[in-house]
Protein backbone atom coordinates (compact mmCIF):
# COMPACT_ATOMS: atom_id res chain seq x y z
CA UNK A 1 0.00 0.00 0.00
CA UNK A 2 2.56 2.03 0.94
CA UNK A 3 4.44 1.98 -2.76
CA UNK A 4 1.40 2.47 -4.37
CA UNK A 5 0.89 5.63 -2.43
CA UNK A 6 4.32 6.65 -2.95
CA UNK A 7 3.67 6.32 -6.51
CA UNK A 8 0.80 8.07 -6.81
CA UNK A 9 2.45 11.28 -4.76
CA UNK A 10 5.39 11.11 -7.54
CA UNK A 11 2.37 10.96 -10.10
CA UNK A 12 1.13 14.11 -8.91
CA UNK A 13 3.86 15.67 -8.44
CA UNK A 14 5.48 14.64 -12.38
CA UNK A 15 2.04 15.96 -14.09
CA UNK A 16 1.58 18.99 -12.29
CA UNK A 17 5.78 19.81 -13.16
CA UNK A 18 5.08 19.09 -16.72
CA UNK A 19 2.36 21.04 -16.83
CA UNK A 20 4.31 23.94 -15.28
CA UNK A 21 7.03 24.23 -17.72
CA UNK A 22 9.77 22.24 -16.12
CA UNK A 23 13.25 23.20 -16.34
CA UNK A 24 15.36 23.80 -19.22
CA UNK A 25 18.90 22.96 -20.36
CA UNK A 26 21.21 25.32 -20.52
CA UNK A 27 22.48 26.56 -24.12
CA UNK A 28 20.26 24.03 -26.20
CA UNK A 29 17.18 25.76 -24.49
CA UNK A 30 15.40 21.84 -23.85
CA UNK A 31 12.74 21.34 -22.04
CA UNK A 32 13.16 18.89 -18.69
CA UNK A 33 11.09 17.56 -16.26
CA UNK A 34 13.41 16.98 -12.66
CA UNK A 35 11.26 15.93 -9.66
CA UNK A 36 14.99 15.31 -7.64
CA UNK A 37 16.05 17.92 -5.40
CA UNK A 38 19.02 19.45 -6.12
CA UNK A 39 20.45 18.51 -2.64
CA UNK A 40 19.75 15.06 -2.99
CA UNK A 41 21.30 14.72 -6.34
CA UNK A 42 24.63 15.97 -5.18
CA UNK A 43 24.44 14.00 -1.99
CA UNK A 44 23.87 11.19 -4.52
CA UNK A 45 26.72 12.11 -6.29
CA UNK A 46 29.32 12.48 -3.31
CA UNK A 47 28.27 9.43 -1.92
CA UNK A 48 28.68 7.66 -5.40
CA UNK A 49 32.47 9.22 -5.93
CA UNK A 50 33.64 7.81 -2.32
CA UNK A 51 32.56 4.44 -3.68
CA UNK A 52 34.72 5.30 -6.36
CA UNK A 53 37.72 6.54 -4.68
CA UNK A 54 37.77 3.48 -2.55
CA UNK A 55 37.92 1.10 -5.49
CA UNK A 56 41.04 3.19 -7.71
CA UNK A 57 44.21 4.71 -6.68
CA UNK A 58 43.95 8.58 -6.82
CA UNK A 59 46.91 9.69 -8.61
CA UNK A 60 49.21 12.69 -7.77
CA UNK A 61 52.07 14.40 -9.65
CA UNK A 62 52.53 16.06 -13.16
CA UNK A 63 49.78 14.36 -14.67
CA UNK A 64 47.35 15.04 -12.33
CA UNK A 65 48.60 18.56 -12.09
CA UNK A 66 47.54 18.67 -15.96
CA UNK A 67 44.26 17.43 -15.41
CA UNK A 68 43.15 19.59 -12.65
CA UNK A 69 44.32 23.12 -14.22
CA UNK A 70 42.52 22.12 -17.38
CA UNK A 71 39.36 21.28 -15.25
CA UNK A 72 40.11 24.14 -13.48
CA UNK A 73 39.99 26.16 -16.67
CA UNK A 74 36.26 24.82 -17.71
CA UNK A 75 34.64 24.49 -14.15
CA UNK A 76 35.17 28.44 -14.00
CA UNK A 77 33.57 29.09 -17.93
CA UNK A 78 30.95 26.65 -16.58
CA UNK A 79 30.24 28.91 -13.51
CA UNK A 80 31.03 32.36 -14.98
CA UNK A 81 28.68 31.05 -18.73
CA UNK A 82 25.87 29.20 -16.35
CA UNK A 83 26.37 29.58 -13.06
CA UNK A 84 27.44 26.19 -12.23
CA UNK A 85 28.04 26.72 -8.47
CA UNK A 86 28.95 23.24 -7.29
CA UNK A 87 31.89 21.95 -5.08
CA UNK A 88 34.44 20.90 -7.97
CA UNK A 89 36.64 17.96 -7.38
CA UNK A 90 39.14 16.33 -9.76
CA UNK A 91 41.19 13.27 -9.56
CA UNK A 92 43.52 11.47 -11.66
CA UNK A 93 42.90 7.15 -11.35
CA UNK A 94 44.82 4.85 -11.94
CA UNK A 95 42.95 2.66 -14.41
CA UNK A 96 43.79 1.26 -17.60
CA UNK A 97 40.37 2.57 -19.31
CA UNK A 98 39.65 5.55 -22.00
CA UNK A 99 37.21 7.32 -19.77
CA UNK A 100 35.97 9.86 -17.23
CA UNK A 101 33.01 10.79 -15.70
CA UNK A 102 31.37 13.58 -13.70
CA UNK A 103 28.96 13.07 -10.93
CA UNK A 104 25.97 15.51 -9.20
CA UNK A 105 27.64 17.62 -7.30
CA UNK A 106 30.82 18.22 -9.40
CA UNK A 107 33.07 15.59 -9.00
CA UNK A 108 35.29 14.79 -11.93
CA UNK A 109 37.37 11.68 -12.53
CA UNK A 110 39.61 11.43 -15.13
CA UNK A 111 41.00 7.51 -15.83
CA UNK A 112 44.87 7.28 -16.54
CA UNK A 113 43.93 5.14 -19.97
CA UNK A 114 42.33 8.30 -21.28
CA UNK A 115 45.67 9.96 -21.60
CA UNK A 116 47.20 8.39 -24.33
CA UNK A 117 44.24 8.40 -26.35
CA UNK A 118 43.53 12.54 -25.83
CA UNK A 119 47.23 13.13 -26.40
CA UNK A 120 46.83 16.81 -25.62
CA UNK A 121 45.29 19.45 -23.28
CA UNK A 122 42.87 20.42 -25.85
CA UNK A 123 41.60 16.91 -26.41
CA UNK A 124 41.38 15.94 -22.87
CA UNK A 125 39.42 19.67 -22.34
CA UNK A 126 36.98 18.09 -24.77
CA UNK A 127 36.06 14.81 -22.66
CA UNK A 128 36.21 17.54 -19.02
CA UNK A 129 33.68 19.91 -20.88
CA UNK A 130 31.87 17.08 -22.26
CA UNK A 131 31.54 15.54 -18.18
CA UNK A 132 31.22 18.86 -16.88
CA UNK A 133 28.06 19.74 -19.48
CA UNK A 134 26.34 17.33 -17.66
CA UNK A 135 26.68 18.47 -14.47
CA UNK A 136 25.01 21.48 -15.09
CA UNK A 137 22.53 20.37 -17.29
CA UNK A 138 21.41 17.92 -14.42
CA UNK A 139 21.34 15.05 -16.57
CA UNK A 140 21.58 12.28 -13.68
CA UNK A 141 18.74 14.09 -12.14
CA UNK A 142 16.70 14.20 -15.51
CA UNK A 143 17.53 10.32 -16.05
CA UNK A 144 16.60 9.24 -12.19
CA UNK A 145 12.95 11.09 -12.43
CA UNK A 146 12.69 9.08 -15.61
CA UNK A 147 13.88 6.11 -13.83
CA UNK A 148 11.13 6.40 -11.49
CA UNK A 149 8.50 7.35 -14.12
CA UNK A 150 9.37 4.12 -15.41
CA UNK A 151 9.50 2.10 -12.00
CA UNK A 152 5.57 3.89 -11.71
CA UNK A 153 4.49 2.31 -15.01
CA UNK A 154 5.78 -1.16 -14.04
CA UNK A 155 3.95 -0.80 -10.57
CA UNK A 156 0.83 0.48 -12.06
CA UNK A 157 0.95 -2.52 -14.66
CA UNK A 158 1.53 -5.39 -11.71
CA UNK A 159 -1.48 -3.78 -10.19
CA UNK A 160 -3.40 -3.87 -13.07
CA UNK A 161 -2.16 -7.40 -14.18
CA UNK A 162 -3.24 -8.60 -10.27
CA UNK A 163 -5.71 -11.26 -11.42
CA UNK A 164 -3.07 -12.73 -13.97
CA UNK A 165 -1.54 -15.87 -12.85
CA UNK A 166 1.71 -15.30 -12.30
CA UNK A 167 4.07 -16.52 -14.71
CA UNK A 168 1.64 -14.79 -17.30
CA UNK A 169 2.09 -11.61 -15.23
CA UNK A 170 5.77 -11.36 -14.80
CA UNK A 171 6.61 -12.33 -18.50
CA UNK A 172 4.10 -9.16 -19.30
CA UNK A 173 6.14 -6.87 -16.79
CA UNK A 174 9.33 -8.13 -18.11
CA UNK A 175 8.20 -7.50 -22.10
CA UNK A 176 6.96 -4.14 -20.40
CA UNK A 177 10.88 -3.42 -19.11
CA UNK A 178 12.43 -4.20 -22.30
CA UNK A 179 10.12 -1.55 -23.98
CA UNK A 180 11.06 0.95 -21.42
CA UNK A 181 14.85 0.41 -21.79
CA UNK A 182 14.95 0.96 -25.42
CA UNK A 183 11.97 2.65 -26.39
CA UNK A 184 12.22 5.60 -23.40
CA UNK A 185 15.25 5.64 -21.05
CA UNK A 186 18.01 4.89 -23.98
CA UNK A 187 16.85 7.37 -26.43
CA UNK A 188 17.00 10.35 -23.94
CA UNK A 189 20.43 8.99 -22.82
CA UNK A 190 21.28 9.95 -26.38
CA UNK A 191 19.70 13.13 -26.04
CA UNK A 192 21.60 13.74 -23.42
CA UNK A 193 25.02 12.97 -24.68
CA UNK A 194 24.20 15.07 -27.58
CA UNK A 195 23.58 17.86 -25.30
CA UNK A 196 26.87 17.37 -23.72
CA UNK A 197 29.13 17.42 -26.63
CA UNK A 198 27.46 20.92 -27.51
CA UNK A 199 27.30 22.61 -23.96
CA UNK A 200 31.21 20.58 -23.46
CA UNK A 201 32.19 22.58 -27.12
CA UNK A 202 31.50 25.30 -26.12
CA UNK A 203 32.96 25.04 -22.49
CA UNK A 204 36.03 24.13 -23.71
CA UNK A 205 36.22 26.87 -26.19
CA UNK A 206 35.25 29.10 -23.61
CA UNK A 207 38.15 28.48 -21.45
CA UNK A 208 40.36 28.77 -24.28
CA UNK A 209 40.85 25.76 -25.74
CA UNK A 210 40.50 24.73 -29.93
CA UNK A 211 36.99 23.33 -30.16
CA UNK A 212 38.60 21.83 -33.50
CA UNK A 213 40.01 19.06 -31.46
CA UNK A 214 37.04 17.50 -30.34
CA UNK A 215 35.63 15.50 -33.55
CA UNK A 216 40.09 14.29 -33.78
CA UNK A 217 39.75 13.22 -30.03
CA UNK A 218 36.33 11.31 -30.84
CA UNK A 219 37.79 9.84 -34.16
CA UNK A 220 40.86 8.91 -32.19
CA UNK A 221 38.14 6.85 -28.99
CA UNK A 222 36.53 5.45 -31.74
CA UNK A 223 39.54 3.43 -33.38
CA UNK A 224 40.49 2.55 -29.21
CA UNK A 225 37.10 1.12 -28.57
CA UNK A 226 36.77 -0.90 -31.56
CA UNK A 227 32.98 -1.98 -33.16
CA UNK A 228 30.13 -1.02 -30.48
CA UNK A 229 26.53 -1.76 -30.53
CA UNK A 230 24.02 -0.71 -32.78
CA UNK A 231 23.62 3.09 -32.35
CA UNK A 232 19.61 2.32 -31.26
CA UNK A 233 20.87 -0.08 -28.36
CA UNK A 234 23.43 2.19 -27.36
CA UNK A 235 23.51 4.77 -24.68
CA UNK A 236 25.74 7.66 -26.75
CA UNK A 237 25.67 8.60 -30.57
CA UNK A 238 27.01 6.39 -33.08
CA UNK A 239 31.08 7.71 -33.27
CA UNK A 240 30.19 9.01 -37.06
CA UNK A 241 27.19 10.96 -35.64
CA UNK A 242 28.94 12.45 -32.71
CA UNK A 243 31.61 13.76 -35.14
CA UNK A 244 29.21 15.18 -37.90
CA UNK A 245 27.40 17.04 -34.86
CA UNK A 246 30.67 18.13 -33.30
CA UNK A 247 32.27 19.71 -36.57
CA UNK A 248 28.87 21.16 -37.03
CA UNK A 249 28.88 23.12 -34.18
CA UNK A 250 32.44 24.40 -34.10
CA UNK A 251 31.37 27.95 -35.56
CA UNK A 252 29.27 28.50 -32.72
CA UNK A 253 32.23 27.43 -30.06
CA UNK A 254 34.77 29.30 -31.91
CA UNK A 255 32.00 32.39 -32.09
CA UNK A 256 32.07 31.25 -27.59
CA UNK A 257 36.11 31.93 -27.39
CA UNK A 258 36.41 35.01 -29.33
CA UNK A 259 33.38 36.47 -27.12
CA UNK A 260 35.72 34.97 -23.92
CA UNK A 261 38.74 37.15 -25.09
CA UNK A 262 40.48 34.05 -26.06
CA UNK A 263 44.47 34.54 -27.94
CA UNK A 264 43.54 33.74 -31.73
CA UNK A 265 44.26 30.34 -33.24
CA UNK A 266 46.95 29.38 -35.32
Amino acid sequence: MFEILAAIGFAISFAWAWLTGGDEVPLTERSQVILIDSGEESALGARAFEEVLSRHRALEGDGADAVREIAARIVKAAEESFGADYDWRTELLQDDAANAFALPGGNIAVLSGLLPVAQNADGLATVIGHEVAHVIARHSAERLTQQRIADLGRLAVAVALGDMDPGTRQAVIGALGIGTQFGILMPFSRVHESEADRIGLVLMAQACFDPREAPELWRRMARAAGDGPPEFMSTHPAPQSRIENLTGWIDEALQAREAAGCPPLS
